[in-house]
């Protein structure tokens, strides 16, 4: 007797019709991460954002968003299931059983001087993240002519390789950085190069000074950020060498001596 062979059950990482199994959805857009300060987000269900005050979208945002669904990401909390100002909040299709959402604090920005808008996003409606240390590579996207027409984007080969020196990743944020995220033309002529510079481990005060001198030499007003573990410290204050600097956290600002080993003053 020839008993029939059982047909093979694909694994759950792989494909039915034989090849890997790709992700999809926010695990993918966000590369299995939450993410963090500063990355810049591309929303696939802009109606899903909550107002940190309440209430709907106002008007400027919702054009806004329709155009460029961008917003980025805010140095505030995250929080865990559904806002507790939104009781029955609209969410992007996702599995109801799978464990509770993770809500993203992000901003939204308008094209006008202080259109402004803190909300939160499920995470479930990102299809897409881009980190400030990709952006320097995106601009060679932008046309020549507007590149050449502000001087903070003209700026940017310049300061990473004066930044390079000093072994940082880095990246541009601000609307330089939203620009070079969505396209947007929302920088002008006067607009400062603000950057981010990645600093897990301790930078001295000697090379902190050495690069602040250095990057003040652009002739473009700049400000740096040095983002530690625990938040961000400005690079002019830190090099600055006060005993107390102003730590940015998710929770607000704090007062520290060190901000690689921050303890309550």
């Amino acid at each position: 007797m020839t008993v029939a062979a059982r047909p093979r059950v694909p694994r759950p990482s792989e494909d039915p019709n034989g090849g890997p199994r790709r992700l999809v959805g926010s695990l993918a857009a966000l590369g299995g991460r939450l993410p963090g300060v500063h990355d810049l987000l591309l929303m696939q269900c802009t109606g899903s954002l909550r107002p940190l005050g309440g209430g709907g979208l106002p008007a400027w945002a919702r054009q806004v968003l329709r155009a460029h669904p961008w917003v980025t990401v805010a140095r505030a909390p995250s929080v865990a299931g559904s806002p507790v100002d939104t009781p029955h909040p609209v969410r992007c299709t996702r599995d109801m059983s799978a464990a509770a959402e993770t809500w993203i604090p992000v901003t939204v920005r308008g094209s006008e001087r202080g259109q402004r808008l803190d909300a939160l996003t499920p995470r479930a409606a990102v299809a897409r993240t881009l980190r400030p240390e990709q952006l320097p590579d995106r601009l060679g996207l932008l046309p020549p002519g507007r590149v050449a027409a502000v001087p903070a984007l003209a700026a940017l080969p310049a300061a990473g390789q004066l930044i390079a020196d000093h072994r940082l990743a880095w990246g541009p944020i601000g609307a330089i950085g939203y620009e070079l995220a969505t396209g947007e033309p929302v920088a002008g002529p006067l607009s400062p190069l603000r950057v981010v510079l990645r600093a897990p481990q301790p930078v001295s005060r000697r090379d902190a000074l050495q690069l602040r001198r250095a990057l003040s030499r652009l002739r473009v007003p700049l400000q740096a950020e040095l983002e530690t573990r625990h938040g961000a410290v400005m690079l002019t204050e830190y090099a600055a060498s006060p005993l107390t600097l102003t730590l940015l956290t998710p929770d607000g600002p704090r007062e520290v001596h060190d901000p690689w080993f921050p303890r309550e003053l």
